[in-house]
């Protein structure tokens, strides 16, 4: 039996070939026909496929012609007695298409039959199964009684939730994402709905599955991984549009099921505040961000008045508001339409050093503005009070949502562009040749932002190169490591366990929320739910070193200087005690171009305490607050390329021993250095994030 995999893609390479390579892993006794319909990517995903899996058949359309009319061509093509039409952004087991495969054989009542599916931390994905929406099921769907009381017949059906999501049924619809269909249903029935550009294709097909004959089954005797929603992430706003049009006219197409005028018009309110929902939930991060800036600015104008005037008896709250209301949303309208130019509501939402600049741009805008306008002008202190505020606590809250992140509490969806050295500990499944690889690879890179603790390998080999991180322990342990190590992040070294055993951990470890990443077989990508990273080694041929600029020289002094001066003086009370106490002892250490210099450090004491001596190098520009490792003259010589450093990107991570680690480290800082990007190393040095 010949069976037809379709797949159809657009502008996403990555997903596409790790998608391919698990069908053409899976176990099947027959023939498998792949398809791959191209909708005119341009990241090169026609060409990767052609060159990567020659016994795929590619059609390649000249423009984006849709999911449906790009599935109908795939569907023309295909000859397999069943056909299953695939997602890219999917992983499926090994035993997959032959699970389907006989399922369809075996009750040639059913016409199609869909998979479990799960999330990418292991979740089961709750559209697997579901209802069609009929007036009453709808309304439970949008108002959220399914979540509610998911063991409810009644209110639970729009996602069939109160049904074993391990025992097979008969339902009304399956995913679109794995949909195996038989060659006597495609023949009846006929081809995919052009209409629906893009999404609601899958539910018009099982109705009209139904409507001809045929049954509709989950079959959770197999299961597959799907990143939900990675295909669509090109043009996020375009395709939720599409998405929600499509649910539109399928309740237009169908009336019979829903309903008369009056339920149809309701249908349609559903869908539009369903539309809204969804757009506030994919800009939520920049509706929150320009509400806390205005709050902020706001509570610390109001504060700083309260404070300033509330001694004058003549002073009232209500006068306050009255009098200063106007001027304090001037100044807030003033600082946000600042941070906008500075897209810190757009593309840059939680970018701290941006917030900061707009912060210090609007003081100096605002503070101009009471000269030349003086109706807006009360109190130079209250100005500079607040304004004072204002740049700590704009940037400052969203300093504090990365170090959530880096902790893992809030996820990885709204990622700044700019890397940033606050990190995810993670430990890679494999420690294998290729665990190794990937391992070697990640801590090569520091902008990936990657701590990693360790292998976790039932059979680790016996020999571990050296400078790699240990083995932990095995994958029936991991949720025993998880409750030592608390680690966020696994990096499959896919290879090394076969698609079902790596489910089986999803499943085991599914409410932990572990964000599960997968790094294809002799690949240099990391797939993962929300981006797609690089791993690869970063170029450093031609590249500016931006530390050496004069502006960054003399802020990166600058700062050193006021810095150390100022802890060198809150220290005096303590120096004496801490040299009769600890002693001292001269160091001579290596700085840049193999040269030495000698320093002073405590002699006994923990190693933050016996470096609080090294400050006065830093004041006399011998090291520097954030730099290279300072090692010892009696060791080789580092080949340090800037001056050593009381912390560094080296000394915040793990395994930088490893042969090129460090110096990798040492050209990016080169490259990315800046007084934020210092700030960034000294603040995760003190809370070791």
């Amino acid at each position: 039996m010949t069976l037809s995999v379709i797949v159809v893609t657009y502008n996403i390479r990555e997903m596409t070939r790790q998608c391919l390579r698990a069908v053409e892993n899976a176990h099947y006794r027959g023939d498998v026909e792949i398809i791959v319909v191209d909708n005119a990517s341009h990241d090169g995903s026609a060409d990767a496929v052609e060159s990567d899996f020659p016994g795929v058949k590619v059609i390649r359309n000249e423009s984006n012609l849709g999911f449906a009319v790009a599935l109908n061509i795939g569907l023309a093509a295909a000859t397999g007695e069943h056909v299953l039409s695939l997602n890219p952004d999917t992983i499926i087991e090994e035993s997959t298409l032959q699970v389907l495969s006989d399922y369809l054989r075996d009750t040639p009542e059913v016409g199609c039959v869909g998979p479990k599916i799960l999330n990418s931390d292991g979740t089961y994905q709750r559209a697997s199964k579901r209802s069609f929406p009929t007036p009453w099921i709808a309304l439970t769907g949008l108002l959220g009684l399914g979540r509610l009381f998911p063991r409810s017949k009644r209110f639970g059906r729009y996602n069939l939730t109160y049904l074993d999501p391990d025992e097979t049924h008969l339902v009304d619809a399956v995913s679109g994402s794995c949909m195996m269909l038989t060659r006597e249903a495609l023949r009846q029935v006929g081809s995919m709905d052009e209409n629906l550009f893009l999404g609601g294709d899958d539910l018009d097909y099982c109705y009209r599955l139904h409507k001809a004959g045929f049954a509709v089954a989950y079959h959770p005797a197999t299961q597959i991984i799907h990143y939900k929603g990675e295909t669509r992430r090109a043009a996020p706003y375009y395709n939720l549009r599409l998405h929600f049009e499509a649910m539109a006219i399928f309740a237009d197409k169908h009336r019979e099921m829903t309903g008369g005028p009056i339920s149809r018009a309701v249908i349609r309110l559903g869908i539009m505040l369903a539309a809204l929902l969804s757009y506030v939930r994919t800009y939520l991060a920049t509706i929150a961000s320009f509400i806390i800036d205005v709050l902020v600015i706001g509570a610390a104008f109001f504060t700083m008045i309260a404070l300033r005037f509330l001694p004058d008896p003549a002073f009232r709250t209500s006068q306050m508001l009255l009098k200063y209301a106007p001027v304090v949303a001037v100044y807030a309208l003033l600082w946000v339409g600042i941070g906008g130019l500075m897209q810190i509501y757009g593309r840059y939402v939680l970018n701290y050093s941006r917030a900061l600049i707009a912060s210090v741009i609007g003081f100096f805008v605002i503070a101009t503005g009471t000269y030349i306008y003086q109706e807006i002008a009360y109190s130079r202190i209250v100005l500079v009070s607040a304004s004072a505020v204002v740049g700590l606590l704009l940037p400052g809250w969203r300093l504090l949502v990365h170090i959530r992140q880096a902790s893992h509490k809030m996820g990885d969806s709204y990622r700044t562009q700019r890397p940033s050295v606050f990190s995810r500990r993670a430990i890679v499944l494999g420690a294998g040749d290729e665990g190794q690889r990937i391992a070697a690879l990640l801590l090569r890179r520091p902008d990936i932002g990657i701590d990693l603790l360790g292998f976790v390998d039932d059979n680790p080999p016996a020999h571990i190169d050296a400078g790699m991180p240990p083995v932990l322990g095995t994958v029936t342990q991991i949720n025993d490591l998880y409750n030592i190590h608390r680690f966020q992040e696994v990096i499959v070294a896919q290879g090394s366990f076969a698609t079902h055993e790596i489910m089986a951990v999803l499943e085991r470890t599914r409410h932990l929320r572990l964000l599960f990443r997968m790094v294809p077989h002799e690949d240099e990508v990391m797939l993962g739910k929300a981006n797609i990273e690089f791993i690869g080694s970063l170029p450093f041929v031609n590249v500016e070193a931006t530390l050496y600029h004069r502006f960054h020289l003399f802020s990166k002094r600058a700062f050193d200087l006021l810095a150390s001066g100022l802890a060198i003086v809150a220290l005096l009370p303590v120096w004496p005690f801490l040299m009769a106490f600890y002693g001292l002892q001269k160091q001579r250490i290596w700085t840049v171009g193999g040269d030495q210099t000698d320093v002073w450090l405590l002699r006994n004491g923990g190693d933050s305490v016996r470096r609080l001596p090294l400050l006065w190098a830093i004041f006399r520009g011998r090291l520097s607050f954030v730099g290279g490792e300072v090692i010892p003259a009696e060791q080789s010589d580092p080949e340090l390329l800037f001056k050593p450093g009381m912390t560094g990107l080296t000394q915040l991570r793990r395994y930088s021993s490893m042969d090129g680690v460090s110096r990798s480290y040492q050209h990016y800082y080169l490259q990315h250095q800046s007084l934020t990007f210092d700030l960034e190393v000294i603040l995760k040095t003190l809370l070791r994030i």
